[in-house]
């Protein structure tokens, strides 16, 4: 139960950011799915390493990581966004697309791992 009730929270969290972010800047590049899953994947290293250095604490990750950032996250926006780039031959800014999301994520998720080593 408590896992899908994080999974709407982040559901509702990212689909406030998207509507956020795309008011000021737009839809023309994803820059909210970018911003909103680099995000979590921050969020997601910081609980990792907390789970890691409190593993009593290790049936919250299921509900913090699968349900919360699970959600607040999307592949699937991405993929689809990405597609839609391409098909309408906008071949660069899907490109683009690929490789920020990519190499901004996996650093995101380190750096958010090494920032909750420290934490804790």
């Amino acid at each position: 139960m408590l896992v899908a009730l994080a999974a709407a929270a982040g559901g509702m969290l990212r689909f406030a950011f998207s509507n956020i972010i795309a008011k000021y800047w737009g839809v023309q590049f994803p820059l909210a799915t970018l911003l909103i899953n680099s995000s979590g994947a921050l969020a997601i290293g910081m609980v990792a390493a907390w789970l890691q250095a409190s593993p009593d604490y290790a049936s919250w990750g299921t509900v913090l990581i699968v349900g919360l950032l699970g959600s607040y996250t999307t592949v699937s926006s991405f993929s689809l966004q990405t597609l839609a780039l391409w098909q309408s031959q906008h071949y660069q800014q899907a490109l683009l697309n690929i490789g920020l999301s990519f190499s901004l994520c996996l650093s995101m998720v380190f750096a958010g791992f090494r920032l909750g080593v420290w934490l804790c």
